[in-house]
């Protein structure tokens, strides 16, 4: 019988874990697909079951461009990014249910099906993390999904933190002031962390709910993509109609996050979808099919001004302590974005120098 909460969850925007302590060590339970992080993503399927993960997020990608043949309502039945609307009165409607579900029961979903991965014992007892900037509404609806997935005790870490121990746990580096950059799918945390003897404070934050790397796909879309396809298609009456565009905006998201990934590893990529796989045509009856190269030094206008929102508001943490860059003792990077190149010499030539 455990005497502590030994499990944590990261209930991302855009992915999730589980993960537990076993021998004084934290490890990733993985997931069904054998992977370390599940997407956080749900959906109902035609037989109107709840499915959750990598099928959901598969099915919200087919929703999309099911969406862009017809340019019609959106009776979608998947859902994602909803970790952005925890806390607000906003509700996501299944046609196939008939019926609303809120950001908290979606992501209890995502929960339970984290909780599922666990099969050598039942688990009441759960710590989630949050972002430092979440509002009490945001934290009290995160308490309420977990209640909703069957756990009876919750607590809250701030991700900041989260990251710090984690860091903290291998680091020979146990005194100082750390400086925590969270840049994750949906939002955005800079914490200032001061340690001592292993005793973590933290001095300040500043941070963004609603600033990450789905702002940086729909940045690709929005300046490489849809000047592609408005170069090589009829397309002029769908940008003029706010409510097709979002459509068309919404169908080429997943594959500028592909690209996004792909060009955080490697100098190029390419962009390639033919007629078949996005099933929709311009205004002149033309199948749509995308045929892009795209290098690193493509996305530096795409990407700056979206990072410089967290650099500037990484350099409003420091102000406020009186602190620079060189006061640092360590920059730990947290969130799948802050691999990119871009970001790397952002920091480098506005923090760390």
């Amino acid at each position: 019988m455990r005497n502590k909460i030994d499990y944590g969850i990261d209930l991302g925007t855009t992915n999730s874990a589980i993960a537990r302590m076993e021998n004084g060590k934290p490890k990733v339970i993985q997931t069904d697909l054998q992977k370390d992080t599940m997407p956080s993503s749900v959906a109902i399927n035609p037989r109107k079951n709840i499915i959750v993960g990598d099928p959901a997020y598969a099915a919200n990608i087919k929703d999309k461009l099911r969406l862009l043949k017809t340019f019609g309502k959106d009776d979608s039945n998947s859902y994602l990014e909803f970790k952005r609307t925890m806390g607000k009165d906003i509700k996501y409607h299944s046609s196939l249910l008939g019926k609303e579900f809120s950001s908290e029961e979606l992501s209890a979903e995502v929960l339970k099906k984290l909780k599922s991965f666990i099969t050598d014992e039942q688990i009441k007892s759960i710590v989630i993390t949050v972002p430092a900037m979440f509002t009490m509404a945001q934290n009290e609806a995160t308490i309420n999904a977990a209640k909703l997935a069957g756990f009876e005790v919750v607590e809250l870490l701030q991700e900041p933190i989260a990251a710090s121990i984690a860091y903290g746990l291998d680091s020979k580096e146990k005194d100082g002031k750390w400086l925590v950059f969270d840049f994750g799918g949906g939002t955005f945390d800079a914490a200032l962390v001061k340690v001592d003897e292993g005793i973590m404070k933290v001095l300040d934050t500043e941070g963004n709910n609603e600033l990450g790397g789905k702002d940086l796909d729909l940045a690709i879309v929005d300046n490489i993509i849809i000047p592609y396809l408005k170069e090589n298609y009829s397309i002029e009456g769908i940008l003029a109609n706010n409510d097709k565009r979002e459509i068309l905006r919404n169908a080429m998201k997943s594959f500028a996050e592909k690209a996004k990934i792909d060009l955080s590893f490697n100098p190029t990529t390419d962009i390639t979808c033919f007629p078949d796989e996005i099933g929709a045509l311009d205004e002149d009856g033309n199948e749509l099919a995308l045929s892009i190269d795209i290098t690193q030094e493509d996305l530096v206008a795409v990407f700056e001004p979206i990072f410089q929102k967290a650099i500037d508001l990484t350099k409003k943490v420091l102000k406020k302590k009186n602190l620079k860059g060189s006061d640092l003792d360590c920059l730990i990077l947290v969130g799948g974005p802050t691999y990119s190149p871009i970001l790397h010499r952002m920091l480098k030539d506005q923090i760390t120098d």
